[in-house]
């Protein structure tokens, strides 16, 4: 018998659980105001491709999303989108190169 209320107890926690974490998760896109498909479709309206990372980070006080795109031609950018608003701040060359050049005619004179 105290097996049925222990069944009825476990089912309980983990369907509050499952409330709570979808409180969370809306109250996450609450505080931004963006859904992640949201970001996603900003990020590959300024440049398609194929979104492979989103990081949300604050900058100087707001709160932005950080969205790496492999680019459809091979180079690999970084879209900066303010959470609250959804404007672009910035799109950079993701540059795993130290010195920033890319030539390969150094040997040319």
């Amino acid at each position: 018998m105290n097996t049925k209320y222990l069944a009825g107890a476990l089912t309980g926690l983990v369907l509050a659980g499952g409330i709570t974490g979808m409180v969370s998760a809306q109250s996450a896109a609450d505080q931004t105001g963006l859904t992640k498909e949201q970001i996603i479709e900003i990020a590959l309206l300024e440049v398609p491709g194929e979104v492979t990372e989103i990081e949300q980070e604050r900058r100087r006080g707001k709160s932005i999303f950080e969205v790496e795109v492999l680019g459809s031609d091979g180079n690999e950018m970084e879209i900066y989108i303010a959470a609250d608003t959804g404007e672009i701040l910035k799109v950079e060359a993701e540059s795993s190169d130290c010195e920033g050049d890319d030539d390969d005619d150094d040997d040319e004179a």
